[in-house]
């Protein structure tokens, strides 16, 4: 629920702390510094050429490193010895490694991505556009306005790492307040066409990104003479609108992707109202608060 008079939403997560005695911390921190030290000479073992596929295993206590697993000769052990002694933090290498004649059999390389994040095979081309339909909630700032809630279609670019361009629409139909003064049979229809820009984290699977667009609303009005007022609406101006706003995207499938927004969208147009037998002029706030779920078919 969006609280009244709200001029922005904001989100905060509150993150809590655990204590621990100083020598637990302690061997925390050593027993964190080995594995990343064997991480390392894992890795360099990984990435040569001739070692990459075979089974060794590594473990590091202090800067000392231990080579388990099997090799297919004498200049395999070395050759693994001489790799991990390169390696920044090792302090000495001891080798439990077993020659077996004729070569252990293969370990498969350990995956880099995720399944769901690697290259497509050949034939199968990474899709860039996507097709579906949102659900879209409007929860207006000011009590002059209804909340709203539609469906539409939905049409999805495949989202880049970094800043880029992006155009946003955000229309809405909505109704007047029966707090407002004015008929509350009046509809009023927003309709904004804008651009800015976008920054964007993650992948082709996850990414999350901020976007702040501004641009200029058609507004117009839908007017229902068999509600009684004490105003009767009778013109509504266009008007200027900016709308700040996050999003999150996640593949579920490689051709099925969900899509998750929330902002906040400005723009005061003028309105024209028949009160007393003249027509006076005022501002009223559109502001709303924006959340939509989205799903999409990448098809193309």
């Amino acid at each position: 629920m969006v609280p009244r008079h709200a001029g922005a939403v904001c989100l905060a997560v509150v993150l809590g702390g655990a204590l621990v005695a100083p020598g637990a911390f302690a061997g925390v921190q050593d027993a964190a510094r080995d594995a990343q030290l064997a991480v390392r000479v894992k890795t360099a073992l990984v990435n040569d050429v001739d070692l990459g596929t075979m089974p060794i295993d590594v473990v590091a206590r202090d800067g000392a490193v231990t080579l388990r697993g099997a090799v297919g000769s004498a200049a395999d052990a070395d050759r693994a010895v001489a790799l991990a002694r390169g390696v920044d933090g090792v302090a000495s290498v001891r080798s439990e490694l077993d020659v077996v004649a004729g070569g252990p059999p293969p370990r498969e390389r350990p995956r880099t991505t995720l399944p769901a994040l690697a290259r497509p095979p050949s034939g199968d081309p990474v899709r860039l556009i996507g097709v579906g339909v949102s659900g879209t909630g409007m929860f207006p700032a000011r009590d002059a306005l209804r909340r709203s809630v539609g469906i539409g279609a939905m049409l999805r670019l495949r989202p880049r790492a970094g800043l880029a361009p992006v155009f946003a629409f955000s229309w809405r139909n909505t109704r007047f307040s029966d707090d407002s003064g004015v008929s509350p049979g009046t509809g009023l229809s927003v309709r904004p066409v804008m651009g800015g820009v976008e920054y964007r984290l993650g992948d082709r699977r996850v990414s999350a990104g901020a976007s702040l667009v501004a641009g200029y609303a058609f507004n117009g009005l839908r007017v229902d003479r068999g509600h009684a007022g004490p105003e009767w609406a009778v013109e509504v101006g266009n008007s200027f609108v900016w709308r700040a706003g996050g999003s999150l995207w996640v593949d579920v499938t490689p051709r099925l992707g969900v899509n998750v927004f929330g902002g906040y969208l400005v723009t005061r147009p003028e309105l024209a109202v028949l009160s007393g037998g003249s027509v006076v002029t005022r501002r009223v706030s559109a502001d709303t608060a924006i959340v939509s779920l989205g799903l999409a078919w990448w098809v193309f």
